[in-house]
């Protein structure tokens, strides 16, 4: 695994409306709990946590030094957004036992080309976005790889039963489920059918009134 990201946090005492006086300041408010930790009203600056959540994202371990408090190691657990500007505003970071394993949602990635869709005979179909995994938080994957350049027929499709894990752990996603397969796009023999058809239909009834006129002459 790659070296974590560690993350100096300060002890908070503003709560509630007050907190927009920190959030005015560059400082994020944050509470880091979990099972026999806290949970600890922290804040820390607002700059250091968008790098490290570039960085590390929501699958990505990062370890918190808490004034008067053991390291601890986390996840981040949820965002609080501004509705408008899109800002973070709060945090929740989620603290684990290394020793104990966890489920987490990990991001899918799509990767590689099918040749249908290059020729553009089929549209990509991906249903699902993420997977849970199931393992130690030191084994979580970032981001999970789908390789979709074997899908060249429409018979093919990739289920969750078809991927495998590069790390250690197990997909807890049921195998059955779909999570990529192919769409056959619009013939071209259809479309120039129909444009046959629309173009008939004014020539139609051309002819029906030019057998009224006879009929009436």
């Amino acid at each position: 695994m790659a070296d974590r990201i560690t993350l100096d946090l300060e002890n908070r005492t503003l709560t509630g409306k007050k907190v927009n006086k920190l959030r005015r300041a560059g400082l994020l408010p944050a509470t880091v709990y979990g099972k026999g930790v806290g949970p600890f009203t922290v804040q820390l600056n607002a700059r250091t946590f968008s790098d490290a959540y570039r960085h590390a994202g929501r699958t990505g371990l990062l370890d918190l030094n808490i004034p008067g408090q053991k390291s601890v190691s986390v996840f981040i657990h949820s965002l609080q957004r501004h509705p408008v500007t899109r800002a973070i505003t709060h945090v929740d970071f989620l603290a684990v036992d290394l020793r104990i394993e966890v489920t987490v949602d990990v991001p899918l990635h799509i990767v590689g080309e099918s040749e249908l869709v290059r020729r553009g005979d089929a549209l990509l179909n991906q249903v699902l976005t993420s997977l849970e995994v199931r393992a130690l938080p030191t084994d979580i994957p970032s981001v999970i790889e789908i390789d979709v350049s074997g899908l060249d027929s429409f018979d093919k499709s990739i289920h969750v039963g078809d991927i495998v894990l590069q790390t250690k752990g197990e997909i807890a996603t049921p195998a059955d489920e779909l999570v990529v397969s192919l769409t056959q796009t619009r013939p071209e023999e259809a479309e120039e059918a129909e444009a046959g058809e629309a173009a008939a239909e004014p020539e139609l009834v051309r002819e029906t009134r030019e057998d009224e006129d006879g009929n009436g002459a």
